[in-house]
């Protein structure tokens, strides 16, 4: 992709987020998390269930609404649904102001994210479209990019299975899970024949979305073939993930061969990434292996996100990524250190775009990836950052620069608003979609004390729910008013219903 450059913009306070100063440090993205998640799983005392009681706060009119009594997190949130309704263009999502096209990686990474769960028939629509001709049949269509080209160089296609799979999960729609099983199918068959690499029982291609000169060292510069040879974190983790959504999607389908073939190909291919490409003297993965199998001491973004997300990364690992993985002061870069050769932010940004900036899409998985563990303070930090950026213009911008928050690349960016958005579905209200029902398992920073989430579709319902307090330790959940011990929603449900969490800590800052 190719982007605007915008001019310097003053550095806002962070307004209303006192709470987080203690995260503002030389180095945040080491002291941020350092030991904190065990003096949490040490200290943190239940309170009695009822002590957190109160009135249910109302619910909104018919609007998608977000409450939780911190104007700048709402504002954001408001803002964020401004921008995706924006980016629906013809009923299929584009990806930006300056992008408007369909593209299959921003496309799957939102509907992801959030923005599938609201906008399900636009989400549909879209990846209708999202599909080539091959040899093996449709497949799942590959974005190109200037630098690099498209397939075999890049080969994150199989991010369609991801895509997919979630608006599956919120929407239960049988005709697009069989439809998109054969697309999944015939794009995985596709890059076993053409990018599959046995020596390392590795994908082949550029990272995923990271496909500029300024993501790679100076020798691959504008190389296709060079590039082609190397293995990178986020690409096999989508083919890993890619493999995994096959097989539930054979199970649901009643494909029990294709369910024993798939899950054996995802545990290869999940020993492949631990063996090449964990760095225990680092605490996290690989960037990528290049053409001779020597790794790339840096951190992805995506991909240590992608690692503890699926599970590729164990308790452990995970550990180690959240407490080891360097974020900036204003949140986790995508990729880290920077390339020397490509920090001249007065070229072109497809001269630097991609090497160390801050792409809200990205802090979304990264404050995911947080909640997998329970990491408040990791992801209060996350939260707030993506907060902070949305405030520095009018819309959620494709990127900011590192060093201070500037706002670069294109305006009303489909996948920066989503990445909002996940804070607040997979953080504050802690969702978690499977083909049964949605689960919740609430991770909320100490200075949110009732936050509220109205009009929410699902299946074939509409969800009201509130959490009231902070913390990740339940007291109550409730649905219509009587309480339930397994905290969640069967999809089997219809109409109108209402979610209310109480959390064992209460008015605690």
């Amino acid at each position: 992709m190719k982007s605007l450059h915008l001019s310097t913009i003053a550095l806002l306070s962070f307004a209303g987020a006192g709470w987080m100063a203690a995260c503002s440090t030389d180095h945040p993205g080491q002291d941020a998390t350092q030991d904190t998640e065990q003096q949490l799983s040490d200290t943190e005392l239940d309170t009695a269930a009822g002590a957190c009681r109160g009135p249910r706060p109302p619910v909104a009119s018919g609007k998608l609404a977000f409450s939780s009594g911190l104007a700048n997190y709402d504002a954001a949130y408001t803002k964020a649904l401004g921008v995706i309704t924006a980016d629906v263009k013809n009923g299929v999502f584009i990806a930006g102001q300056n992008w408007d096209q369909v593209w299959t990686r921003d496309t799957s990474y939102s509907i992801d994210l959030g923005a599938g769960l609201l906008y399900p028939d636009v989400a549909k629509k879209t990846l209708e479209g999202m599909t080539e001709d091959d040899a093996a049949g449709k497949v799942w269509i590959q974005d190109k990019a200037g630098h690099f080209g498209g397939w075999p160089n890049l080969s994150d296609a199989i991010v369609g299975a991801q895509g997919a799979w979630s608006l599956y999960l919120t929407t239960g729609d049988q005709p697009l899970l069989a439809w998109s099983y054969g697309i999944t199918v015939n794009s995985l068959r596709r890059a076993e024949r053409d990018v599959f690499k046995p020596d390392s029982g590795l994908f082949g291609g550029c990272s995923s979305f990271m496909e500029s000169n300024s993501g790679y060292p100076k020798k691959y510069e504008n190389t296709k073939t060079l590039l082609a040879q190397t293995k990178a974190l986020s690409t096999n983790l989508l083919y890993y993930r890619g493999y995994v959504v096959a097989a539930k999607m054979a199970k649901l389908l009643n494909k029990p061969a294709d369910v024993a073939e798939f899950e054996a190909k995802a545990e290869a291919l999940k020993k492949a990434i631990n063996d090449h490409l964990w760095m225990p003297e680092k605490g996290y993965y690989a960037y990528f292996e290049d053409e001779n199998g020597v790794k790339e001491e840096k951190m992805e973004g995506t991909g240590e996100s992608f690692a503890i997300l699926w599970g590729v990364a164990d308790a452990a690992k995970t550990r180690s990524i959240l407490r080891k993985t360097y974020v900036t002061q204003w949140g986790i870069p995508s990729l880290w250190p920077q390339y020397p050769e490509w920090m001249n932010y007065d070229a072109g940004d497809a001269d630097y775009y991609h090497n160390g900036m801050v792409w809200p899409f990205v802090q979304g998985y990264w404050g995911w990836a947080a909640t997998q563990s329970k990491n408040v303070p990791r992801f209060q930090y996350e939260f707030d950052r993506i907060r902070a950026l949305s405030e520095k213009n009018a819309t959620f911008q494709e990127f900011y620069t590192p060093e201070n928050g500037n706002p670069d690349g294109s305006p009303r960016q489909l996948w920066s608003a989503s990445g909002y958005l996940s804070m607040v579905y997979h953080g504050i209200f802690g969702m978690t979609f499977d083909p049964t029902g949605v689960s919740f398992a609430p991770v909320v920073p100490p200075a949110f004390h009732q936050s509220t989430l109205d009009n929410i579709p699902y299946r074939g319902m509409t969800l009201h729910a509130s959490v009231t307090g902070n913390g990740t330790r339940v007291a109550r959940f409730s649905v219509d008013g009587v309480e339930q011990a397994d905290r969640r929603i069967p999809a089997n449900l219809t109409g109108t219903h209402r979610v209310d969490i109480v959390m064992t800590q209460c008015g605690q800052n």
